[in-house]
C-alpha cells in the first residue's frame, strides 16, 4: 500500500538483527518484530513487565492502552525467540523501572525519537526504502495475517479500536492472491 511503512521480509529482519550492535537495540526491534507494539509503546515499557523479580522472562506481556475515553488491555504471549533475546539484554542491562533506561531523557526510560534514530540508522544502511519504525508493528500483524490468525485475534494482540482500523495495516501479498484462485475447485 503506498504511502505505508515496508513489511519486513524474513531476510531482511535477520540483516536488521546482524546491524544492531547491541542487546539493547536487539530487544528494541524484537519487541516491535515479535508483538507488534508501537515504538512509543516500547520504550515506555518497564522492567517488571517483561522480567520477574529473579530475572526470568515472563510467559505474557500484560500491556495497558489509552484509548479515547477507555483503557485496553492485551495480553500478548512472549515468544521463544523473543525471550532469549530478552534474556540476553537482562544479562546486559541494569534495570531501575524502565526496560529501556535513559539518564538523558527527562522521562527516565529512552525516548521514542531516540529509539526511532537508531532503528531507522540500521534500516538505511541496508537500504531498506520506506523501512521505519512502523514496519515492525506492519510487519508483525501482517504476518499473523498471512498465517491465518483470525483478525479477531491481532485485534486484541494490536490493541486496534476496530477491525476496520486493523485491516489497513495489513499488506496483501500478490501470492496470497494467487493461492486464494487456485484453492477454488470447482
Amino acid at each position: 500500500m503506498a504511502g505505508q511503512a515496508r513489511i519486513l521480509s524474513p531476510k531482511e529482519i535477520k540483516d536488521i538483527f546482524r546491524m544492531l550492535a547491541t542487546p539493547r537495540d536487539k530487544a528494541m526491534f524484537a519487541l516491535g518484530i515479535y508483538t507488534g507494539l508501537r515504538v512509543s509503546e516500547i520504550v515506555t515499557l518497564r522492567a517488571n513487565q517483561l522480567f520477574t523479580e529473579s530475572g526470568n522472562v515472563r510467559h505474557v506481556l500484560k500491556v495497558k492502552r489509552k484509548k479515547k475515553k477507555n483503557t485496553v488491555y492485551s495480553d500478548i504471549p512472549v515468544h521463544e525467540k523473543l525471550k532469549k533475546i530478552l534474556a540476553d539484554y537482562y544479562e546486559h542491562a541494569e534495570f531501575d523501572i524502565w526496560l529501556f533506561p535513559s539518564e538523558a531523557a527527562a522521562s527516565g526510560h529512552l525516548t521514542r525519537a531516540a529509539a526511532h534514530n537508531i532503528l531507522t540508522k540500521a534500516f538505511e544502511s541496508l537500504g531498506l526504502e520506506d523501512a521505519s519504525t512502523h514496519s515492525m508493528r506492519r510487519t508483525c500483524l501482517t504476518n499473523m495475517s498471512r498465517s491465518g490468525v483470525p483478525l479477531r485475534t491481532i485485534q486484541e494482540i494490536s490493541g486496534h479500536a476496530s477491525l476496520s482500523d486493523l485491516q489497513a495495516y495489513l499488506d496483501v501479498d500478490p501470492d496470497d492472491k494467487r493461492r486464494a484462485i487456485n484453492l477454488l475447485r470447482y
